[in-house]
């Protein structure tokens, strides 16, 4: 259903750029969340983010004028944009800010890249959006990647096991947000507006949530503002953006091509972040190098043949 509403209405062309642009937002949004979670705790970091792209995305849509448009909206869509954000940014966003402490933003980044193969998955068990079986490859490849990027390290942290689990279970809150998505967007074709929503229900079970897990509000510095500010942008684009793409081809492209985050993580992360440690060695250069192939082929040959 989801596929043929995509395939007449929209081109598939603008959907590629659409989710090239995430790709490239989402890099630095993950690098100001990183910027913000060194100076607090994971869960008051992540909600700080979301706070902070809750407000460019209210900006945005007054910009825009969907504000007005609020009441247009099937009661319908608005529970699946709500759910959508709460698995995405509430669960999501919070396990990937644990990681990032955990096992740096570089190899967290390599690891989200398993993401076009659950969403490819998902998408094809639950809303049919089956690949073509040269897609095969690009999965096999994106595994193999990872399996790189993880394997054979000494000398890891204490706690860098959570870091790796909950890398993982990010990746799958990531690959399930979409599916949601897309049941909404067949309501409302309002993107934009579907997730200022979506955060305005999440943002304040996120600091309710922070409060309950930590026993304390959020408490912002002012050495965070210039993070909050290029990581509320860069991640309201990123996801606006995305939210756009799933409306225009499928999630296993849209979810691919978003692995362009990966390298502006990996090579912008250490000069943005000042963090030297963090620079990329040759394995990990290597599994990136194959998660992005592998992501590639999803996003070129990953369309099923009507």
């Amino acid at each position: 259903m989801y596929a043929t509403r995509s395939a007449a209405t929209s081109p598939v062309t603008s959907g590629v750029v659409w989710a090239a642009l995430a790709g490239i937002a989402f890099g630095f949004s993950q690098l100001s969340n990183r910027g913000v979670n060194r100076q607090t705790n994971a869960m008051a970091a992540t909600t700080a983010m979301v706070t902070a792209m809750f407000a460019a995305l209210v900006l945005a849509a007054a910009f825009t004028g969907e504000l007005g448009d609020v009441g247009s909206i099937p009661a319908g869509a608005i529970g699946w944009f709500v759910a959508a954000s709460l698995v995405h940014f509430l669960v999501g966003w919070t396990l990937f800010a644990v990681s990032q402490q955990r096992i740096g933003p570089s190899r967290t980044a390599s690891v989200l890249s398993t993401n076009p193969v659950m969403a490819a998955l998902i998408a094809a068990a639950v809303i049919s959006q089956e690949l073509r079986s040269v897609a095969w490859v690009g999965v096999a490849a994106v595994t193999v990647g990872v399996a790189t990027v993880a394997m054979g390290r000494k000398n890891e942290a204490p706690g860098s096991s959570i870091g790796w689990a909950a890398v993982l279970a990010a990746t799958l809150m990531f690959s399930i947000s979409p599916i949601f998505v897309t049941y909404a967007l067949d309501q409302s074709n309002k993107p934009l507006l579907g997730l200022a929503i979506g955060v305005a229900v999440t943002v304040p079970c996120m600091h309710i949530t922070t409060r309950i897990l930590t026993g304390d509000w959020v408490r912002l510095r002012r050495s965070m503002a210039v993070w909050l500010v290029l990581g509320g942008v860069s991640a309201g684009f990123a996801i606006t953006a995305q939210w756009t793409a799933f409306d225009l081809i499928q999630v296993g492209e849209v979810v691919s091509l978003q692995q362009l985050s990966t390298p502006v993580v990996i090579f912008v992360g250490p000069v943005l972040l000042g963090a030297s440690q963090e620079r990329p060695d040759v394995r990990l250069l290597v599994g990136t190098s194959l998660i992005l192939v592998g992501a590639i082929l999803v996003a070129l040959f990953g369309r099923a043949v009507s």
